[in-house]
């Protein structure tokens, strides 16, 4: 604004040209502050998964690579610009914009392709529809850790909160055995046969999910069975209640 005001001064023709340098170099601290943040932003976002997701890197090996260009490219300009730390140098340094931007676009090829995985795994199992992608990203890396895994399933399934694993002498961690399921109200209910999680991760969440509606089917024909018993008294309808899941 200061620098307005002076090239509308009858007065500037003496220093004119000093001024129009520094509306340029403004101009461009300005344009590549704003990219080099964007930049920042997204290579915070993205380096934990492309670079210590197992997963990732094997599922998108292109992108990883890709990826791992531009993460020694990026720390190797901010090393440079930490060298002559002053905003207008690092910003005016020559070709530092179009290096900038170059990053944008080949983080957002990444960025797409990361966002395309997720939605195939999303197709498999729609109940990741329910958690962000930082959390799905997470259950992904650490899908052949059920024990892990089992923190998210409270947002996937509205009516569960964790699994009951097996645990004991000579089971390794993590258990990828499940014995039964505990509900959000604390209320636990028994498999009723024992649940695996082996595969891939979206798989056996569909699997769990089919044990869960496979149980909870069990359960509701045995207490239609033995509430037809009510009328030769049996038992008494609010004894029969205690003995089922809500």
């Amino acid at each position: 604004m200061e620098l307005m005001g002076m090239m509308s001064s009858k007065d500037v023709e003496e220093f004119k040209e000093r001024v129009m340098v520094w509306q340029k170099n403004l101009k461009t601290v300005d344009q590549v502050i704003t990219i080099w943040l964007k930049v920042q932003r997204q290579w915070q976002r993205l380096e934990p998964i492309f670079l210590a997701s197992d997963d990732i890197r094997a599922q998108l090996p292109d992108d990883t690579r890709r990826f791992e260009q531009i993460d020694a490219a990026f720390k190797e300009m901010m090393r440079e610009a930490r060298e002559d730390p002053g905003c207008v140098t690092a910003c005016t340094f020559e070709g530092r914009e179009e290096l900038l931007n170059n990053f944008f676009n080949e983080i957002e090829l990444c960025e797409k392709a990361l966002f395309a995985y997720l939605e195939e795994k999303k197709k498999i199992f729609a109940r990741f529809y329910f958690v962000s992608n930082q959390a799905l990203l997470d259950i992904l890396s650490n899908g052949n850790n059920p024990e892990k895994v089992d923190d998210y399933l409270g947002d996937c399934f509205d009516g569960m909160k964790c699994l009951e694993f097996v645990r004991g002498d000579g089971i390794p961690y993590p258990s990828k055995r499940a014995k039964g399921m505990w509900s959000k109200e604390n209320e636990y209910v028994a498999f009723f046969k024992e649940y695996q999680a082996v595969g891939a991760v979206e798989n056996y969440l569909c699997n769990l999910e089919a044990m869960m509606q496979d149980t909870l089917k069990d359960v509701l024909v045995n207490a239609k069975r033995t509430a037809d018993m009510w009328d030769m008294g049996e038992k008494k309808r609010h004894d029969w209640l205690e003995d089922y899941c809500a």
